[in-house]
């Protein structure tokens, strides 16, 4: 599996991904439209250029776009960061999701960054697992910007 920042000719395997139901039932509830998707991933590759950090592009070693990836400090507190994934279906069930999230520690942990959360759907099992696997630790579940959401820490400093 590669991990590579999203660079302006992967925009159709992001779109594969945001333009799908089933990945975005439990992130958006919705599918993103071609444009909105197109600002999104605009969005994205302005982030990229300037930060270490950012919005992956996940690869099968055959070079075929299976997933998104990222991980964004937030912006008032740069020792925390936001990770998280997306996997097309075809994928699903194949450890991808433990691969994606491990790896994204690891870079979290070059980056400096002491803690982790991820906001996932509540309902969404497979997530939790993934995250759990990692020694995340659910720490809220409620009402996230007007979608059932979950947050799931992890303090990068008993790893050291």
């Amino acid at each position: 599996m590669n991990f590579m920042k999203y660079t302006e000719p992967d925009f159709a395997d992001y779109y594969a991904l945001v333009s799908n139901s089933e990945v975005m039932k439990q992130i958006t509830e919705r599918a993103f439209p071609e444009q909105e998707a197109k600002e999104e991933f605009g969005s994205m590759l302005d982030y990229n250029l300037n930060n270490d950090t950012g919005f992956y592009r996940v690869s099968s070693k055959e070079g075929n776009g299976i997933a998104y990836a990222k991980l964004i400090p937030d912006e008032a507190n740069p020792d925390r960061a936001e990770i998280g994934y997306m996997i097309l279906p075809e994928h699903w069930g194949q450890g991808h999701g433990t691969s994606i999230a491990a790896r994204l520690i690891i870079k979290a942990q070059a980056a400096g960054i002491s803690e982790l959360y991820a906001v996932i759907d509540p309902t969404n099992a497979a997530s939790r697992q993934i995250l759990l696997r990692q020694n995340f630790v659910s720490t809220w579940v409620g009402d996230y910007d007007g979608l059932p959401g979950e947050i799931l820490e992890l303090s990068l400093r008993a790893k050291r």
